[in-house]
């Protein structure tokens, strides 16, 4: 990447951010370091919240099919059970 793509004008880094979070983003770098931990402590804890919730919603269907599946291999049984008595009588 050439550094005319990350500066804009000779005036520094281009991150094309609004003004808006510009004026609100500390200007010391270890402050501004810090910021983008805790953004991403709360973007990854959003994340993994998520995931949880779908893993939750995941392993209900599973044990829903799980249950339908036992439910259709108890008809199986008592079918076949049927037929060996009707084959024997």
């Amino acid at each position: 990447m050439s550094l005319s793509s990350n500066y804009s004008g000779g005036s520094g880094p281009d991150f094309n951010l609004s003004d808006v979070i510009l004026a609100v983003i500390p200007t010391d770098p270890y402050d501004q370091l810090d910021l983008a931990r805790k953004i991403t402590s709360m973007a990854i804890a959003s994340r993994v919240s998520k995931l949880e919730s779908e893993v939750t919603r995941l392993r209900q269907m599973m044990y829903e099919k799980d249950r339908v599946a036992f439910d259709i291999e108890e008809k199986v049984s008592q079918l076949e059970r049927r037929i060996r008595r009707a084959s024997r009588g």
